[in-house]
């Protein structure tokens, strides 16, 4: 029933849109999207959302009273979920900028990962001016580079090595040399949120502070290469209050986080480099590994403390095409510099007890067409928990595929 009404809605405004676009002719449209069938097979469970295809680092082991590994089981599946529909508006000029809008919405579903109902992925307004542009509205966190995404055709699009959110946000770029660019943005979680106390993504410990987190970032674009480093700052408030002893307590302690990046995309001919390394503090609002830790209450100042990890994350994706064959390789590591904290009581975070994870992809695309492709892919997981988890590295294996048909993209 919701499939319907949402099918009803699109054909509603997309008939509205035409009527208007027919009586003004500084308005237009396009629609475009993507058609995605991807299915995998993984030899080990892994920890994932969405029928299994944001898939991010294999399990832990967990044992029986036979000692057998209760992860350790193959596990496959097909989904279409990742097919998206997006439309581009052009909606006039004012202020002496054009005025662009975008409204893009895929099936992966709402809260708990549950796939295939719709679900809104950007909606913004965008003014240019000759070398200024404002976004007001959602789009891709900052720190998910446009020009550094990884061109491989999995859902989780590299991470947790490689940044993956959105959020709302308010953004400016700004080009004061014809190859230098400034960007700052101020923004709030939504469903790329930090994981809280509740060991779930709560988007309130941020917003309750009244303080948007801060990007800025300076980039440098050329023919064949472009790079630049970057920054943000997010604050959070990880409870309200606390009852200990039947008896409640408001509770107002804040953690500020620091987060830092160096991104590089060298083209050449056909061949394409891409690499990012990223160092910060509870950084899973990204998809990336970490989070923090909580002393135990003090009954005494009726408060808590709390400690970020810090974490190192890194990946690199080469590519190559050769008229319609396209090989690729990404590889990714990452390093929990915390991993063995003692001296708190809980942790909260993704991959928590993983001290060290790197994965290596290799990938083959071939294409139909320029916009219709399949790819096969391979990847070898190897995670090293902290060693009262386990004190061998834990492997996994997966094999994949995608068939893509992009329209006006």
């Amino acid at each position: 029933m919701t499939r319907c009404i949402s099918i009803i809605i699109i054909f509603l405004i997309s008939f509205s849109f035409t009527s208007f676009a027919q009586k003004d002719n500084k308005f237009s449209f396009d629609v475009y999207g993507i058609l995605d069938m991807q299915g995998f097979y993984n030899d080990r469970k892994t920890y994932s959302a969405i029928d299994g295809l944001f898939s991010l680092y294999p399990l832990s082991p967990s044992y029986d009273a036979n000692q057998n590994d209760l992860n350790s089981k193959d596990n496959s599946n097909f989904s279409v979920a990742a097919s998206r529909l997006g439309v581009r508006l052009g909606l006039g000029e004012a202020l002496g900028a054009k005025i662009l809008g975008t409204i893009e919405a895929d099936f992966t579903g709402q809260a708990d990962g549950i796939a295939n109902y719709f679900k809104l992925r950007i909606a913004n307004i965008n003014l240019k001016w000759d070398n200024t542009q404002l976004l007001v509205g959602q789009y891709w966190n900052p720190m998910v580079i446009a020009e550094m995404l990884p061109s491989n055709r999995d859902l989780h699009n590299g991470a947790p090595f490689h940044p993956f959110a959105r959020q709302s946000q308010i953004r400016v770029d700004f080009q004061p040399l014809e190859n230098l660019n400034l960007v700052a943005a101020l923004g709030f979680q939504r469903d790329f949120a930090t994981i809280g106390v509740s060991s779930s993504k709560d988007y309130k410990q941020q917003t309750n502070t009244l303080i948007p987190e801060f990007n800025i970032f300076i980039q440098y674009r050329s023919n064949n290469l472009f790079f630049g480093i970057g920054g943000k700052i997010m604050t959070i408030e990880p409870r309200e209050n606390y009852t200990f002893n039947t008896t409640t307590y408001g509770v107002d302690q804040r953690m500020t986080n620091y987060l830092t990046t160096f991104f590089l995309n060298y083209k050449k001919d056909n061949s394409n480099l891409k690499l990012q390394a990223l160092m910060g503090e509870n950084m899973n609002d990204l998809s990336l590994l970490g989070g923090y830790y909580e002393s135990s209450f003090d009954t005494i100042t009726h408060s808590f403390s709390y400690k970020p990890t810090t974490v190192f994350s890194s990946w690199i994706d080469f590519s190559q095409l050769f008229g319609k064959i396209k090989p690729a390789l990404l590889i990714g590591y990452s390093k929990n510099f915390d991993v063995n904290e003692s001296s708190y009581a809980n942790a909260y975070g993704l991959g928590m007890t993983i001290d060290n994870y790197f994965r290596i992809a290799p990938r083959i695309e071939y294409f139909f067409l320029n916009n219709f492709s399949l790819t096969l892919s391979l990847e070898y997981a190897s995670v090293k928990y902290k060693d009262e988890v386990s004190t061998k590295r834990i492997d996994g294996k997966k094999a994949s595929f995608a068939l893509c048909y992009l329209f006006n993209y």
